[in-house]
């Protein structure tokens, strides 16, 4: 009901007829006005009985029963609806809308042939009623266009004046027959002839760029309407979403920027921003954004998705308060307990991680990501009579399941439980992933412990050499090395196990070392630097070398190249890379060109160059790592001694400072990783007025062969 229909029904004057039938009048219209009310309130089936009481009241007002009639249709109840449709039509027989609200209504009842002869009566009666011929060319337009195109041609023929809308309508049936140019050209010509009531032509015409793929002229109409709707929200979405698909990233971000501006919390925004700061990598403002959307309070999905921001943006007391509201919003829903669940238990709540993942399999025993969990919380909580059961609930579900297999046979074997079994287990994880190498490592672990070493150190060395950077491979052939006597050998795996981060390889190692003597203990240490740090054929690269000679600060764009066995250069640069300056080390020695550095004279600049080259130079040659005379010395012996140089080593078993002899201290850092190397791309030098850093982080690095060691390949 709008309000002028409602100003007219108000003010229209009450019939003379005797003082009862007056007041009836006055009543009817109250009770049609309290109904309107209760209609704008949303209290539909309120509102049609009031209107209803109207009619008792007034049963001759036309007006109150189409109303009756229409708000019966929008609640189908479509017996009303007729009955209140044709007691209008028989009040007001030759007012057209009678004729096509029955019409609505013989449509809702499946009677499309009753409808078209109510709409074409109603056409009759009111031959310029665009309401009344749209209708019917709706009708029609599905099952006869030819009909629905004649008529619209007709009504343009007798009404020239309302071309914009024929032409729009005409537009819409050529292109449900897929005749698109056409359908285009005709919403174009419609916009042109009445651009003030364009929105639905420009819509359409959007609409058929898009299905035209182009996606230019779609945008460009959507952002018309725009000027004249900027409050049409949902366009405004799509038009981002349109300028995305089109990689016009800038402008999709600036759209749903301004949709963000207009209304903070629209889901459609905050989403997309909050991707989009996702695939920047920047997930504390993908975080923020996704915060504002209003359809968190609806979508538990969309907190999961918070939660995981939260948790990359390291903000993991956010994310399990995110998590916590949501659990307890959807007490029900299973996702969000598992994820609280992996939340308790990256925090150490692992009872509460237990009594989740429980509560989830209550609901979903056939969850296999919960029962995977669950069961490894209670192994690493040494619970091995509740694990176990939760691992071969895997195993029965999914016999071929490999890595419950393999950790079931691992965690059994680790404790010296049903060996037997879990050989077996775990053979039949390698059965499934043959050139899998962690099962690889647990089988020679279970050979271990049923006292097989000799088996188990070949299988533990196919493992160490497909997995060259695990510490706890390397820990595991230390230990078996260990048990067969090979002392060095066990050493050396040791110190790799410490190298890559192995808690107790140093205290075990250390154990080993204090039965060698410093020469022995020396060769050892020099073998396994040699191994992880040695062995570069190639090292080149743009550099930049910075720091302060005599109290002058230095920054430089530099070129290395490093070849074994030949020369090292570093080529100091210009703007667009030209050459300034060139320093070289071989054979000979060392020379440089002149290059002058005001305020310094040429000599210190010389004696810092040669000082930081020549150490860079060896460190690279692998010379302090090279065969000779090696001696570990110093307090808590962490110095490798050598005739020509000297090196610190770290708590990692890595060179921490190399000092040639006479030379500047050398500390490397930045490694390049593959497989056992580490090769630093940083190396940082100090003399007595000098301190020099030459870092090449994208330098191009070949390596030699390793030195062996994995002899129980052989």
């Amino acid at each position: 009901m709008n309000a002028l229909a409602l100003f007219i029904v108000l003010l229209a004057p009450v019939r003379a007829d005797p003082a009862s039938g007056a007041a009836s009048a006055r009543a009817a219209q109250v009770e049609y006005l309290r109904g309107t009310l209760l209609e704008r309130r949303g209290a539909y089936p309120d509102a049609l009985a009031a209107y209803e009481k109207a009619l008792t009241l007034d049963p001759t007002s036309a007006f109150i029963a189409g109303e009756a009639a229409n708000l019966a249709l929008e609640l189908q109840d479509l017996d009303r609806a007729e009955k209140w449709a044709r007691l209008r039509l028989a009040l007001a027989p030759n007012d057209a809308r009678s004729r096509v609200i029955l019409g609505r209504v013989l449509l809702a009842r499946g009677d499309p042939a009753g409808a078209e002869v109510e709409y074409e009566q109603a056409l009759r009666s009111d031959p310029r009623s665009e309401d009344t011929l749209f209708a019917l060319v709706e009708l029609s337009a599905a099952n006869d266009p030819k009909k629905a195109r004649a008529r619209l041609e007709q009504f343009l023929a007798r009404n020239p004046d309302r071309a914009a809308r024929v032409l729009f309508e005409l537009g819409r049936l050529d292109a449900t027959q897929g005749k698109l140019a056409d359908a285009a050209d005709k919403f174009k010509r419609a916009i042109a002839l009445d651009d003030a009531q364009s929105g639905p032509a420009r819509e359409a015409l959007a609409q058929t760029y898009e299905v035209l793929h182009d996606t230019a002229a779609a945008i460009a109409e959507d952002l018309q309407i725009l000027e004249d709707d900027p409050e049409a929200l949902e366009l405004r979405a799509h038009v981002g979403e349109l300028q995305e698909a089109a990689g016009r990233h800038d402008d999709a971000r600036a759209t749903f920027r301004e949709l963000k501006r207009r209304h903070p919390g629209d889901p459609a925004a905050c989403a997309w921003l909050a991707a989009d700061a996702e695939r920047a990598g920047d997930f504390a403002r993908a975080a923020a954004e996704l915060k504002d959307s209003s359809a968190l309070k609806d979508d538990p999905s969309l907190n999961l998705r918070l939660g995981y921001y939260q948790i990359q943006a390291g903000s993991m007391k956010d994310a399990m308060a995110t998590l916590t509201e949501a659990r307890r919003r959807w007490p029900k829903d299973d996702r969000i307990a598992y994820y609280l669940a992996l939340g308790d238990d990256d925090l150490g709540r692992h009872d509460e991680a237990v009594a989740l993942l429980r509560e989830v399999l209550a609901v979903k025993p056939d969850d296999r990501d919960a029962r995977w969990q669950l069961a490894t919380i209670l192994e690493r909580l040494n619970k091995m009579d509740q694990a176990e059961p939760e691992f071969r609930r895997l195993i029965a579900d999914k016999p071929d399941d490999a890595p419950a297999l393999n950790y079931l046979g691992y965690s059994l074997a680790d404790r010296g439980l049903k060996l037997a079994d879990a050989k077996s287990m775990i053979q039949r994880a390698l059965a499934v992933e043959p050139g899998n190498a962690a099962y690889q490592d647990s089988l020679g672990w279970v050979l271990f412990k049923l006292g097989r070493s000799t088996e188990a150190a070949h299988a533990l060395a196919v493992a160490a050499n497909s997995l060259p950077d695990d510490d706890e491979v390397w820990g595991h052939l230390a230990e078996v090395r260990e048990a067969l006597g090979e002392r060095d050998l066990a050493w050396r795996a040791w110190r790799l196990s410490q190298s890559f981060g192995g808690a107790q390889a140093a205290a075990r190692a250390d154990a080993l070392q204090k039965t060698m003597s410093g020469a022995q203990a020396g060769e050892l240490w020099r073998r396994h630097l040699a191994s992880v740090h040695g062995g570069v054929r190639r090292f080149a690269g743009v550099c930049l070398l910075e720091g302060r000679i005599g109290g002058r600060t230095l920054s430089q764009k530099a070129m290395l190249n490093f070849r074994a066995s030949e020369k090292f250069s570093l080529e100091l640069l210009g703007p667009l890379f030209t050459p300034l300056a060139r320093a070289s080390i071989d054979a000979k020695g060392f020379r440089m060109d002149e290059f002058h550095v005001e305020g310094l004279d040429d000599a210190q600049v010389h004696a810092a160059a040669e000082g930081a080259l020549t150490a860079i130079a060896g460190a690279l040659s692998g010379a302090p790592y090279a065969p000779g005379p090696a001696r570990l010395e110093g307090w808590g012996r962490h110095t490798l001694s050598r005739p020509e140089w000297s090196v610190d080593i770290g708590p990692d078993a890595l060179a921490r400072t190399l000092t040639p002899a006479g030379g500047a201290a050398l500390k490397p850092s930045d490694d390049f990783k593959s497989r056992l190397r580490r090769i630093p791309r940083t190396f940082g030098a100090s003399g007595r007025f000098w301190d020099l850093s030459l870092s090449c982080p994208e330098a191009k690095i070949e390596l030699d062969a390793p030195d062996e060691l994995l002899p129980e390949l052989e």
